[in-house]
């Protein structure tokens, strides 16, 4: 990756205050570029002041929705990059809520790509988009060629949002990729539910010595990919032109079971227990089955490869967590 593509570069976040839009505007912070975090604070969602203490004074933030045209818009007209992470990100509140799924995650990066169709189009702009476009795979590993069939409205919305960046790419030529990332983990992920950083979730369950409720028999598999490997393949897409107007899967490119990943946990912390529960009817619906991703598009166009093991991203995670967990469990980090 090109270290210094950032440098001096000017760069909005939008949900820059979220697990992965903090992280992004960490790194981007440290390559040396000038970032605005552009974040609506809507609960129940990541949004934290925590997830930026570290580079709280070098950068600037803006309180505002995505859903806000004028606003984004007078954001987006001076900034060389824009990495697009702001989404409702629960697969079970875009079932109980589907307007307001509709409303973030199309309107928002409908929005966003116009403003710079319209006030910046030299930008290059990167969406954060979902495993959850593919729905139950029909061959695996997952590949950028496998069928779209989303099994709950957040996937059809997401998926709606990659047309988009697709087609603005395409008709009016702007710079845009989108990444369909897997089930990402690590520090600065929410704690406080289970409905999506499942993982983070876990781990404050464990250190809270409580008890695992696993659906099922656990034996679903998953592509945990940590965040830093996330936010690398990002960066690296918005420096490298061979990433415009394409879409690419963004895994681990490993399968592991569920259950396995809870029993890593339990064992890497010493608290915790497992208990089986059955599946609810609205979890159930909504379930995929086994899933990894195919990364060699991402690893053969764009030179990028993961680089962090599940073993040592869970340590990282928990040692993390063990330091500033209350920074995430009671409060949004005022």
């Amino acid at each position: 990756m090109p270290r210094n593509f950032l440098s001096g570069k000017k760069v909005l976040v939008t949900g820059g205050l979220g697990f992965i839009g903090s992280s992004v505007a960490q790194k981007a912070v440290l390559h040396g570029a000038e970032v605005t975090i552009y974040d609506a604070c809507i609960n129940p969602y990541g949004w934290n002041f925590a997830n930026i203490k570290e580079v709280r004074d070098s950068v600037t933030v803006v309180k505002a929705d995505v859903r806000d045209f004028e606003k984004l818009k007078q954001n987006i007209m001076d900034k060389d990059v824009v990495f697009d992470c702001a989404a409702q990100v629960s697969h079970t509140i875009s079932m109980t809520n589907p307007f307001l799924d509709l409303d973030i995650n199309c309107k928002g990066p409908l929005n966003l790509l116009e403003a710079c169709r319209r006030f910046n189009s030299t930008a290059r702009i990167i969406f954060a988009s979902s495993r959850g476009v593919i729905g139950h795979p029909k061959k695996s590993p997952v590949d950028e060629l496998h069928p779209t069939d989303p099994l709950d409205i957040q996937g059809i919305n997401k998926l709606a949002a990659e047309k988009y960046y697709s087609l603005y790419s395409r008709v009016y030529g702007l710079k845009t990729c989108s990444l369909r990332i897997a089930n990402a983990y690590g520090p600065r992920a929410q704690v406080r539910t289970g409905d999506y950083a499942i993982v983070n979730w876990v781990i404050k369950k464990t250190l809270c010595n409580e008890e695992i409720a696993v659906f099922g028999d656990g034996t679903q598999t998953r592509d945990y990919i940590y965040i830093e490997d996330v936010v690398d393949a990002m960066i690296l897409a918005c420096s490298s032109k061979a990433a415009f107007g394409d879409v690419f899967m963004l895994g681990s490119g490993t399968e592991t079971r569920f259950i396995d990943v809870i029993e890593m946990i339990v064992n890497l912390v010493g608290k915790g227990s497992i208990t089986r529960k059955p599946w609810p009817p609205d979890r159930k619906s909504i379930e995929i089955g086994n899933f990894v991703s195919s990364i060699s598009k991402i690893r053969n166009r764009l030179g990028w490869s993961p680089k962090v093991s599940i073993q040592d991203g869970l340590r990282m995670t928990i040692d993390f967590y063990k330091a500033r967990l209350k920074e995430y469990m009671y409060s949004n980090g005022h």
